[in-house]
């Protein structure tokens, strides 16, 4: 019994964040390289990482989340429809977007831009 509260307590703040729609701005990537020593062989290795960025817009507000595959086989997010709707849910510094199969692409928020739309010139 204590276990199934300690999961339920657990479970309940994912459940009390819902999906917001938003529009998927951008997806940009970038690559860096580097250099990878191992002690015991003394082989050096390189490896390129990369860094998808998402901007989203929810409302006046514009999030950039920031993601980093750790494998070379993990998820690299090219299904997505730029300028089309997302799901998307917000949790403190992360942001969740629903992949287009239905599963969630978990992001770091790296920089929120309010964007006034009455303020133009």
């Amino acid at each position: 019994m204590k276990r199934l509260l300690w999961v339920l307590l657990l479970c309940t703040p994912l459940a009390a964040s819902s999906y917001q729609t938003g529009k998927l701005l951008s997806i940009t990537d970038s690559s860096s390289n580097r250099v990878v020593g191992n002690s015991q062989t003394g082989s050096v290795t390189s490896v390129t990482d990369v860094e998808y960025r998402l901007s989203v817009q929810i409302g006046d507000m514009v999030y950039v989340g920031s993601y980093w595959p750790r494998w070379r086989w993990s998820y690299g997010p090219t299904d997505f429809v730029e300028n089309g709707p997302v799901d998307v849910r917000l949790d403190g510094k992360h942001m969740y977007i629903k992949r287009p199969g239905g599963k969630e692409l978990k992001t770091e928020i790296i920089r929120r831009v309010h964007t006034d739309t009455n303020d133009r010139h």
